[in-house]
């Protein structure tokens, strides 16, 4: 029963964290377009909700991801002021940012402090106990 539970919970959690991942994916892509458009300035509105879902990101981790989400949108606010930095530069970010979202959500073991064998076989999520 307990093991049912804890599977259920580690369920939750790794669905969450999709949500947050696809949030931001969507935020950002909206956001890039708006940028391919260059009409000098990022829509308001598109530029708070990507800043809101990173900020999600932020508590959700892991660093890994967080680094990625934080790369692409410095990028997409230096590009206003940086004409040399193209629109390639920004979906090469964004797709990196996919590819290690990906990973996290196929491996939650490894944002979860534990090998893939303990996390299968319902280890707790909190990490393992160091020595003083």
């Amino acid at each position: 029963m307990q093991q049912t539970l804890e599977a259920q919970a580690r369920a939750q959690q790794l669905e969450a964290k999709r949500e947050v991942y696809v949030a931001f994916l969507q935020a950002a892509q909206a956001l890039i377009e708006d940028r391919k458009r260059d009409q000098g300035s990022l829509d308001e509105t598109l530029l708070a909700e990507a800043q809101r879902t990173y900020q999600v990101l932020r508590l959700e981790g892991p660093d890994n991801v967080t680094g990625n989400v934080w790369r692409l949108m410095q990028a997409i606010a230096n590009s206003l002021n940086d004409s040399s930095m193209g629109t390639a530069e920004i979906d090469r970010l964004l797709q990196h940012y996919v590819t290690v979202a990906q990973r996290h959500l196929r491996e939650p073991w490894s944002w979860m402090g534990r090998s893939r064998n303990s996390w299968i076989a319902g280890g707790t999520t909190e990490p393992p106990a160091t020595a003083p």
